[in-house]
């Protein structure tokens, strides 16, 4: 009864100190539990983590600087670890800006492996010239990653555009893009050209953003789309001098549900990773088939460059494997 009788008495003093003491007080093993449940790492974020990195390890020209220091699950875990000591899942960005944090740690992880960033590195210049006063403007170099489409606007243009191509449509979607002339007291919105005149990358990244409620048929008439080559030449304007403009896709960051699946080119044909297991698709046209039966929406997709190699029989045309 005394412990009892001194408990109210606590109790009752440390509600007059503070209101809300003896609230805390009584919760405050409910509190802890809270503050670890939102420590946590976000269980989706940390599912795109693991399949970027995956992705990533697929696209041979990134892989084979690091063949001589580490297998696929030695480079996965080790990479982890450090952009989890750098990053915080919790925070609200997509699938696309972790990518993004990602290449730009990529220095400060191993010095010697710096250069796998700039394999990712899109450099274009904005030129503009006003319809009404005439004048030319030039604006510096950019630094991206590659474009990001709207999923809906694909689907769009090819409604408006049946006979483009993926990359035809890129080209339509990314050239409606407008900014007003520089002049003063003319402002005349104009459309914007974007040129490459530096060397291309060795990889070239194509993001999609989607609204995660679509239809089947909705993602269907967006990845129909698709295509598993492309030639940069017909996206942006190039100038450089360059023969190998060429690009095949070779893995994707995809979500299904809740959870991020990488669906790489392997061995001549298309597999699937999901958890901690592997799925072989097929050819591309089975990869169409299962993006609507599964629901799955590509999220970011790796092209890498195809640097003059001979492409026999099997290699890979718009939307189909020959």
């Amino acid at each position: 009864m005394e412990t009892e009788s001194s408990s109210k008495a606590q109790k009752e003093t440390d509600q007059k100190i503070d209101p809300d003491r003896s609230v805390k007080h009584d919760d405050a093993h409910a509190h802890d539990e809270l503050m670890k449940t939102e420590e946590k790492p976000n269980a989706t974020r940390a599912s795109a983590l693991d399949t970027i990195l995956k992705s990533l390890w697929k696209i041979s020209v990134f892989r084979k600087e690091l063949l001589s220091s580490f297998t696929e699950d030695e480079f996965v875990f080790e990479l982890r670890d450090f952009v989890l000591s750098n990053l915080s899942l919790m925070e609200p960005n997509g699938v696309y800006d972790l990518l993004v944090t990602i290449l730009e740690l990529l220095p400060r992880w191993e010095t010697g492996y710096e250069p796998l960033q700039s394999k990712f590195e899109v450099y274009e210049t904005l030129k503009k010239m006003c319809n009404r006063c005439k004048l030319d403007t030039e604006y510096p170099l950019q630094l991206a990653y590659g474009p990001i489409v709207i999923a809906n606007s694909l689907r769009e243009f090819k409604s408006a555009f049946e006979d483009l191509t993926f990359e035809n449509l890129l080209k339509v979607i990314r050239t409606t893009l407008m900014m007003p002339c520089d002049k003063e007291g003319c402002e005349k919105r104009n459309y914007v050209e974007r040129v490459i005149n530096t060397p291309l990358p060795s990889v070239f990244t194509i993001a999609l953003e989607w609204e995660n409620n679509e239809t089947e048929e909705e993602i269907s008439a967006t990845t129909s789309v698709l295509a598993t080559e492309i030639d940069i030449s017909e996206i942006c304007k190039y100038e450089g001098d360059s023969v190998f403009t060429k690009y095949r896709l070779v893995s994707m960051v995809c979500l299904c549900g809740d959870q991020y699946n990488c669906i790489s080119y392997e061995n001549d044909r298309w597999i699937r990773y999901f958890a901690s297991k592997k799925e072989a698709i097929g050819d591309w046209n089975s990869v169409l088939t299962s993006f609507v039966k599964l629901k799955i929406r590509p999220e970011i997709l790796f092209f890498e460059n195809v640097r003059g190699q001979i492409m026999g029989t099997d290699k890979i045309v718009f939307g189909s494997l020959v």
